[in-house]
């Protein structure tokens, strides 16, 4: 076990591409970080299973062994053990000019979890990167120094890297369009069912998919989540209902959409910049300048 450490550099090693910021290898249990995280954070699944949840889209995941799974700084988000079992994760957090261009580059955002082939290396990775920060040094303010944990952390998430096959072969293309057919279906229930209590991982076995691997392919596909797609169709509706009706109180809106009618104030004003009452009053000043 490598218990976590937040790791002490230098004022101005934030003019670094990357730079650690914390780091560990241990049991996890119940965290709740409603602000998020200062920095990017990466999780890799030694042991034991977990629930991880987006406290800002509602989003849910299962990690389990072998998984890799990365997530933006400053997104509230809670995750506890699901298992009998002792749930080992390792993970590093980290900063740095490049660290958003660099993940989305690698694949590794938007967070969708992914099994990586090079596991054990990425495990060994992160130990060796604790190990530096917590052993003597001899000057932690050499550049010297600084620049090593940069490059390991780059190697890193070089190796984090989700595989890409390079077959190009009838198979392939029979994936692809039995994964299309899928897609489309899952979109198809949604546009259909967008007004019920829709659960992700109802769609995901209603096309024979882990919830894991749908929502990768779905993010892959539509570039939002499942969720997000959901989310984004039932506030489509609501412009639509305030615009067919002005008058329509808000609570009747949120019913008609399968939404408790706080949390879809509370998604409304963070997707318009603005609660549903406020978008009625423009719609009406809208209307009455016509």
């Amino acid at each position: 076990m490598l218990p976590f450490s937040l790791i002490e550099l230098p004022r101005d090693s934030g003019t670094l591409p990357l730079s650690p910021y914390s780091v560990g290898r241990h049991i996890q249990f119940h965290h709740v970080r409603p602000a998020g995280f200062p920095v990017y954070q990466i999780f890799l699944i030694r042991t034991g299973t977990g629930l991880f949840r987006d406290l800002e889209s509602g989003t849910e995941i299962i990690l389990e062994p072998g998984m890799a799974f990365a997530f933006p700084p400053d997104r509230g988000h809670e995750y506890y053990p699901t298992s009998h079992e002792p749930w080992h994760v390792g993970f590093i957090g980290f900063q740095g000019s490049q660290a958003h261009g660099l993940l989305e580059a690698l694949e590794l955002l938007p967070s969708v979890p992914y099994r990586t082939d090079r596991f054990e290396q990425c495990w060994e990775e992160i130990g060796q990167i604790w190990h530096t920060v917590n052993s003597p040094a001899p000057n932690r303010q050499d550049e010297m120094w600084m620049q090593e944990l940069s490059i390991t952390l780059y190697r890193l998430l070089l190796m984090l890297r989700p595989a890409k096959s390079s077959e190009v072969s009838g198979n392939r293309l029979a994936f692809e369009s039995v994964r299309n057919e899928a897609l489309t279906t899952a979109v198809g229930l949604i546009n259909e069912h967008y007004t019920e209590p829709l659960l992700i991982s109802n769609l995901a076995a209603a096309v024979g998919y882990s919830v894991q691997h749908f929502q990768r392919l779905f993010v892959q596909e539509y570039g939002v989540t499942p969720h997000k797609y959901l989310q984004n169709l039932r506030l489509e509706r609501a412009l639509q209902l305030m615009t067919e009706d002005v008058e329509i109180p808000v609570q009747d809106i949120a019913l008609q959409l399968g939404m408790e009618t706080n949390y879809f104030i509370r998604v409304f004003r963070k997707n318009y910049g603005c609660t549903p009452g406020v978008m009625k009053i423009r719609l009406l000043q809208d209307e009455q300048m016509k």
